[in-house]
């Protein structure tokens, strides 16, 4: 049975003063609110946020839910992130959800958002699991979240820091380091051949996808728990040389 949501749309990241769902709530009553989606909250390409966490300086920070809920415009804002389930409202009001920033002039893009009242709450999607952690280019052994999805679980991740490998001192993000060889070719000594030497790796089950700094939801493929990788020459000796990692947070949605 498909349910529906009471009121579902876009959160422009540069309203200061939010998106008024039109939805009259009173304090007490449940919510489940859903979102998803990814923001630039300045100019700079590294200023990637999504509901849950923003990028500052390399890391996602901590306790820092980006999307907001308010009942009045003047009112106190309450920290939804990528969802609140079952949530019992706070006071009562019309829900405005809002970007949460100190300038909302330099931001671009938008959030998705759906709400659902209380009777449809037990019907919808919920946050299976979280993590956050360091995925170091050292370590040739995969970085293990204990974090279970089944196929068709949605995974939102962001990742940020540097790495680099071999006596060269190139450094590159988690999307891998675009001048190297295996941008031209497929590497068949690499962990994923097909994937660029240094990207994020995130394998579920026994299924490996080049997911790099995130930005797109991936949609798992297979049952299995999360683990994470950095990928080169699947050998323990080529990842001893290498320096730096990265930084990873994600949320799964079932």
């Amino acid at each position: 049975m498909t349910v529906s949501p009471a009121w579902s749309g876009c959160v422009d990241a540069k309203s200061a003063t939010g998106i008024n769902t039109g939805l009259s709530l009173k304090a007490g009553q449940k919510i489940t609110i859903l979102a998803d989606g990814w923001v630039k909250y300045g100019r700079e390409e590294y200023v990637l946020a999504a509901p849950f966490g923003r990028v500052k300086e390399g890391l996602v920070t901590k306790a820092d839910k980006v999307l907001k809920a308010r009942f009045s415009a003047s009112g106190k804002s309450y920290d939804v992130g990528s969802g609140v389930y079952q949530w019992s409202v706070p006071e009562s009001g019309e829900l405005i959800l809002l970007v949460s920033d100190s300038s909302h002039s330099d931001n671009s893009g938008s959030f998705n958002a759906v709400v659902y009242l209380s009777e449809e709450a037990t019907k919808v999607p919920v946050k299976q699991g979280e993590w956050k952690g360091h995925v170091p280019a050292t370590s040739s052994n995969w970085i293990e979240t204990d974090v279970s999805v089944r196929k068709g679980d949605t995974v939102m991740l962001i990742a940020a820091g540097t790495a680099q490998y071999d006596s060269r001192g190139r450094s590159f993000g988690p999307d891998g380091d675009s001048q190297h060889p295996s941008a031209q070719k497929p590497d068949p000594t690499f962990v994923l051949p097909e994937a660029l030497a240094g990207k994020l790796l995130i394998k579920a089950g026994e299924h490996l996808h080049g997911i790099g700094s995130g930005g797109t939801d991936w949609q798992v493929p297979a049952d299995g728990k999360i683990s994470l990788i950095f990928n080169d020459t699947n050998s323990a000796s080529e990842y001893a040389n290498n320096t730096g990692g990265y930084d990873v947070r994600f949320v799964v949605l079932g």
